[in-house]
């Protein structure tokens, strides 16, 4: 049987393909450096301009060109890390504070003072007609956002709020999926650099193909298998995925056993995406969750990365 367009793989999954393919390739051959002349892989003695085009730099152009890409609101990158930005925040009806009901009320009102207030009315009949067109206006936002057809249309936002209750709600569920990571994250790495340490294997070589084993290990999540995703977060899909941002510093997370010229701007780097990432979520809850951004509905989805990897169902994430 034929496969049908819907079902073809997106522009942007056969890129994260494409990717991945690269990093893999870039992984073996980090390998055979270690083994066979580990003093390419000294990101101590091999970074900098006078080293021309070798591994190190190479990795490092790698690895910094990764980062600066998550910093870039109009990059050709997944929605699960562009949800951030405020272009593409799509507001659904629980977005919206008012609209119809504040309408209603209004319209309500002035019957009710209309026998005692008939003369005000008609002097204000401007301010009152634009305040019931703004009400309308804001009815039919409610309407169009819900449909995703206000992406394209310069509409303001300054009206559209989730309420308290819902971003606490938010926040509430994200710290159910990013606390035991981090608590992972830390223990996992510390025991592995132990390990190392204790192996006399812990050095700027193998720092560098640790973290480039972890670049691969990043597309590997997106594309194929996400351990943290089926084990600690049970999130839907990459797109709701509240830690997407964090694949940068978890890269460079071994680098940390190894201050130099090569790891600092990464590290510095990678910090400057987490912070953005963090801030964003601290100021507007309301863009990470599928149900204040339509973006982030399967509907909506046009990256279709779960290409492979099926997206988790409401059971399965129970």
């Amino acid at each position: 049987m034929e496969t049908t367009t819907s079902q073809r793989p997106t522009p942007l999954f056969r890129r994260y393909v494409v990717q991945l393919l690269i990093r893999l390739a870039f992984f073996v051959l980090a390998v055979v450096l270690l083994v066979l002349d580990p003093r390419q892989l000294d990101i101590t003695s091999r970074f900098g301009i006078d080293q021309g085009l070798s591994f190190v730099n190479v990795a490092f152009v790698f690895l910094a060109l990764d980062l600066v890409s998550k910093l870039r609101p109009h990059a050709r990158i997944a929605m699960g890390s562009l949800k951030q930005y405020a272009q593409n925040h799509v507001p659904t009806p629980r977005m919206f504070v008012g609209g119809v009901r504040e309408l209603r009320e209004r319209a309500m009102l002035l019957i009710r003072q209309m026998p005692e207030q008939l003369r005000q009315m008609v002097v204000d009949t401007r301010q009152a007609a634009q305040e019931t067109a703004q009400g309308v206006v804001e009815a039919g936002k409610q309407f169009a956002y819900s449909i995703d057809v206000l992406r394209v249309l310069p509409w303001p936002q300054e009206d559209l709020t989730a309420n308290e209750r819902l971003r606490d709600s938010i926040r509430k569920n994200r710290i159910h999926e990013i606390v035991p990571v981090v608590v992972f994250w830390v223990v996992f790495n510390v025991a592995v650099g132990l390990l190392l340490d204790r192996m006399g294997w812990l050095n700027p070589q193998t720092a560098l193909v640790w973290a480039i084993f972890y670049s691969l290990f990043d597309m590997i999540s997106v594309v194929l298998w996400c351990p943290l995703q089926l084990a600690l977060m049970r999130n839907r899909c990459c797109t709701t995925c509240q830690i997407f941002n964090w694949d940068g510093i978890m890269t460079v997370t071994p680098l940390f056993t190894c201050w130099c010229w090569f790891s600092g701007p990464l590290l510095l780097l990678a910090l400057v995406v987490l912070v953005r990432w963090e801030l964003a979520f601290a100021r507007h809850p309301e863009r990470f969750d599928e149900r204040t951004n339509a973006s982030l509905q399967c509907a909506n989805c046009k990256d279709k990365l779960c290409h492979l990897r099926k997206p988790l169902t409401p059971r399965q994430r129970a």
